[in-house]
């Protein structure tokens, strides 16, 4: 089958109650971004200009219950609040972010172990390669200053990567087992 044709596929599989399932978690999403303070938000300690989020939960939580066409619309309307706020910078960077760990989770779905490590793994790479090239595209930083930043904003994409992980795997375990 080619690329297109399954993309084609996979589109006419989503039905309404996928799309309206999706939303709602891009709304929740798109709340958590809005909510100022924790538990919603949370300086990262080494690099106060960026923070620890639960907005990645929802998106997720609709990985692994709609797959990954919903999941990446759940995580378009989650990040469109920061768009919306006129923060292209950090929208982007965010989005980035978000998309290479669902992309990681996405490609094996086989162990939640193995999927956790390669989504961390994908995303720490890409955003350590986006950092390099859009920090002083985006903002008057000199690249010897985002080179010194580059290991803490690794160590934040990680741990981030595993704070959307680890919850939504918990809260889908629920789920299925509620609907059996």
């Amino acid at each position: 089958m080619s690329f297109l044709y399954k993309a084609v596929y996979t589109l006419q599989k989503i039905g309404t109650r996928e799309i309206a399932a999706a939303s709602m978690l891009g709304a929740l999403s798109a709340l958590w971004e809005i909510i100022p303070g924790p538990p919603f938000d949370v300086p990262f300690p080494l690099y106060p200009r960026i923070s620890w989020d639960l907005t990645g939960i929802p998106v997720m939580i609709s990985l692994l219950s709609y797959g990954p066409l919903c999941s990446v619309y759940t995580c378009l309307i989650g990040c469109s609040i920061i768009f919306l706020r006129g923060n292209l910078p950090g929208g982007s960077l965010k989005l980035i972010a978000e998309l290479a760990t669902l992309l990681g989770f996405a490609l094996l779905r086989k162990h939640i172990v193995l999927n956790s490590t390669v989504a961390v793994t994908l995303r720490v790479a890409t955003m350590t390669i986006a950092n390099y090239y859009l920090l002083p595209f985006f903002y008057p930083i000199p690249v010897s200053a985002v080179v010194g930043l580059l290991v803490p904003i690794a160590l934040f994409n990680a741990t981030q990567a595993l704070i959307n992980i680890i919850p939504a795997y918990l809260i889908y375990l629920r789920i299925i087992k509620v609907k059996k």
